[in-house]
């Protein structure tokens, strides 16, 4: 195991996981992964199926590669699922010494036209991009965000990364980004495996996704124990998902992304899918 992986696994599972010399991989002998995992396929379909409006999903197994997939490939709002991007970027940053973490930021008037959370920022507040950083994953602070992208040189930075590291339908259309299921999960796959900047600096983006504060979707209906390093977006009517599920059976990444629907069944709807998938590649 990687001292990368080994790092993630001894901060986020707390010795939960017993550490192996690879991903954890299911052994039983009478396991036949390319019927079961037909089987959740048709079971992903048949649930996303009753909602209103558009869902896209897809989860991968980061043990042997199988994945699921509901409309993967269709365009979604990200909603602040493109602060990812951001959070790249500022790391990125920090790595090569043209940002100090310790470094102040300014909260301007630009940077809280948005609804903010009761953790997040007032204007003239002067966060560390640290601090800022942490907030604008853990509780999803826009003012952080827009104070960070000031920080890392405006919109079109935040774009290209999305270009660099071959999200290629992830896009932004005036003020609002968009992108896909299938996007979105590489942008965790390459996280996983420490292949985003350096393995430290995957590390540093992974220990913050765990501590994301709002957990009714992915995680709801999971073992309390189980770890999640995940990032969640909403507008009106866009509930998204994303993030990496480290469970004893093996580890995997899950992008749920919905819109055009109703808040509560959204939710309601991402937490049933996201426990489905823990069953087949994690439970």
């Amino acid at each position: 195991m990687s001292n990368f992986v080994m790092r993630v696994v001894l901060v986020a599972i707390l010795c939960l996981v017993s550490l192996g010399s690879r991903i954890p991989t299911i052994t039983m002998s009478d396991f036949d992964p390319v019927s079961e995992n037909a089987r959740l396929q048709q079971e992903i379909e048949d649930q996303t199926a009753k909602l209103e409006g558009e869902i896209g999903v897809y989860a991968v197994s980061l043990s042997d590669g199988r994945t699921v997939s509901v409309k993967a490939d269709q365009l979604f709002p990200t909603a602040s699922l493109y602060k990812l991007l951001v959070m790249y970027r500022v790391v990125q940053a920090m790595e090569s010494g043209s940002i100090s973490p310790e470094s102040t930021v300014v909260i301007g008037d630009d940077d809280v036209l948005q609804d903010e959370p009761d953790e997040g920022f007032a204007l003239g507040d002067t966060p560390t991009v640290e601090e800022a950083l942490a907030v604008m994953i853990t509780y999803s602070s826009n003012a952080a965000a827009m104070a960070l992208v000031g920080e890392i040189g405006g919109s079109t930075v935040v774009q290209s990364a999305a270009v660099e590291l071959g999200m290629d339908n992830t896009v932004e259309v005036g003020d609002s980004f968009y992108s896909t299921p299938r996007d979105i999960a590489r942008f965790f796959e390459l996280l996983a495996r420490g292949q985003l900047i350096s393995p430290s600096a995957s590390e540093k983006m992974i220990l913050i996704l765990l501590q994301q504060a709002i957990n009714d979707r992915i995680p709801a209906l999971l073992p309390p124990e189980t770890p999640v390093a995940h990032k969640t977006g909403e507008l009106d009517d866009v509930r998204n998902d994303a993030g990496i599920v480290y469970a004893p059976a093996g580890w995997y990444v899950i992008v749920v992304m919905s819109s055009e629907g109703t808040p509560d069944e959204q939710v309601e709807m991402e937490a049933t899918l996201s426990y489905l998938v823990f069953g087949e590649y994690g439970g």
